[in-house]
């Protein structure tokens, strides 16, 4: 063993020259890193790379780690370090000479004297010269080179980044769109919707872009629509007549018809034969009105209306009816239960297209102005000729509207609030002035009336007294003429239309033989 003064010596030049490579080859793994960094968000610059930066920083932080471990596992031996003490502190050879000396079993004198004499070099010797630590100047220089470009490059917006905006706010809108059909799933009556609607949201949430989304609810909203039953809302509503019909005649006691024919099974051993025919002519009637919406328990009814009014025993014939209505039941649920997730995909698809509809009008954003003056004046005149004295009344409307453009835009003009018309003459003649100057348009083109706070002007009599048995005209008044009709552009309402029409359908509010009707109408005005 070397003596101390040369143990620890050698050992803090390990220490120094460990501490060193980790500094080095950690900046120049952080180079290589940055450097490669660098290349991939150039790259995420012109394509959508959206884990770009984040890759970046893992790519750093692993070269640390790695450049670490590798300095720390191919740290200099003992051998080493002497050496590079006697070549950078000037010991001739002396440490590592000294180092294999005392490694042998045995030393003589000559081997002892070069041990003392190292030792005495050893003594108190500093590490000063040895060498700095820090990396060179032109390792330290490129990684910052290599870390600014990489910076230069993450830092400003590039047109990938707006275009990933783009994607995250099509792809929250789109999953919100998907939670509202999975909420829809959960409040579905049969599992068999619930599991459509679940499979509508999980496809759509792998939607590429609005586009494609808005397509596949279509692609559902057709799906659902094959799976229509044109005949549940006459049995839907036979089914609550049958009920209403019931219950302001019952048969027997309970609130429903579900629950007067149980009775009537239960109870009808022991009705007199008085009342079992008041049940049978009751059950016979029901089912001739019941033939054309639900001829299967119309011919339940007529059965068993045929049973109770025999002597024998009716439950086999009622039974059959029960089973009926409850089949009728939920025929009526289940097809109320496509209603409902109808309506939810179709909400959703309207959703996503509200939402394109504003990301396409803040994409072409603009400016426009617009001013428009119009006036309307009518004016009229009446005369009549009699015997005998005679009142006049006179009446006048005025309409008017115009339209100006410039930049998009739009205005309509105000009533004339004074139209002139008047009118004498005996015999209770009647003379009425009216103008309009607003422009007959192709509603398909133009304007249409929107009723909402739509009202008459206010209307003015005035009795005239004459004495001249010719009827001529004596005077004429000013009064207030009607307020102009309000219209307004017909593109503004026919979604609103389109939409009540269209849930109409699917809330089954429309009879089924008008379905197809109310649907193709309000497409062809939609497009």
């Amino acid at each position: 063993m070397p003596p101390e003064p040369i143990r620890l010596l050698i050992s803090a030049a390990r220490r120094r020259m460990v501490m060193a490579r980790v500094l080095q080859w950690s900046v120049a793994a952080i180079g290589a890193a940055a450097a490669a960094g660098a290349l991939l968000l150039g790259l995420a610059r012109r394509q959508v790379l959206p884990w770009a930066e984040e890759a970046v920083v893992v790519i750093a932080l692993v070269a640390v780690v790695v450049a670490v471990v590798a300095s720390v596992l191919s740290r200099p031996s003992d051998s080493a370090a002497a050496l590079a003490v006697d070549q950078r502190l000037g010991g001739k050879d002396q440490l590592s000479t000294t180092l294999e000396l005392s490694r042998r079993a045995t030393h003589n004198e000559l081997d002892e004297r070069q041990i003392r004499r190292s030792a005495a070099w050893a003594e108190g010797r500093s590490l000063e010269g040895f060498g700095s630590i820090l990396p060179r100047g032109k390792l330290v220089a490129l990684a910052l080179l290599a870390i600014g470009a990489s910076l230069l490059l993450a830092i400003p917006r590039s047109p990938a980044d707006a275009r990933q905006e783009e994607r995250a706010e099509i792809a929250a809108i789109v999953d919100a769109a998907a939670d509202d059909l999975e909420a829809a799933a959960a409040e579905a009556e049969t599992e068999e919707m619930a599991d459509e609607l679940r499979w509508a949201a999980e496809e759509l949430r792998r939607a590429e872009s609005l586009d494609d989304a808005i397509r596949q609810l279509g692609e559902t909203r057709q799906q659902l629509a094959e799976q229509d039953d044109p005949q549940a809302l006459a049995l839907k509503t036979a089914l609550g007549g049958l009920d209403e019909r019931l219950r302001q005649d019952p048969i027997a006691a309970g609130d429903d018809a579900v629950s007067q024919l149980s009775q009537l099974r239960e109870t009808a051993d022991s009705l007199s034969a008085e009342q079992r025919d008041a049940a049978a002519a009751t059950l016979e009637e029901l089912a001739g009105q019941l033939d054309a919406a639900a001829p299967d328990l119309a011919g339940a009814l007529a059965g068993a209306a045929e049973a109770v009014s025999s002597e024998g025993d009716p439950s086999a014939a009622l039974d059959r009816v029960l089973d009926e209505l409850e089949a009728a039941g939920e025929r009526v649920a289940s097809a109320e239960d496509l209603a409902d997730a109808r309506s939810a995909v179709r909400s959703a698809q309207e959703e996503l297209g509200e939402a394109r509809e504003q990301r396409e009008a803040g994409d072409g954003e603009g400016q426009g102005q617009g001013q428009g003056q119009g006036q309307g004046q009518g004016q009229g005149q009446g005369q009549g000729q009699g015997q005998g004295q005679g009142q006049g009344q006179g009446q006048g409307q005025g309409q008017g509207q115009g339209q100006g453009g410039g930049g998009g835009g739009s205005g309509t003009g105000a009533d004339n609030p004074n139209p002139v018309s008047g009118g004498t003459g005996s015999n209770n003649n009647l003379g009425l002035g009216q103008g309009d100057d607003d422009i007959v348009r192709d509603p398909e083109r133009g304007q249409i009336l929107d009723p909402a706070g739509y009202e008459q002007g206010e209307e003015e009599r005035v009795d005239f007294s004459t004495s001249d048995p010719t009827g001529e005209v004596q005077g004429r008044t000013t009064g207030d003429g009607l307020r102009n009709v309000p219209l307004v552009p017909y593109t503004e309402r026919i979604a609103e239309y389109q939409s009540q029409a269209l849930d109409a359908l699917d809330r089954m509010s429309v009879p089924g033989s008008l379905q197809d009707i109310v649907r193709d109408y309000f497409t062809e005005l939609g497009s």
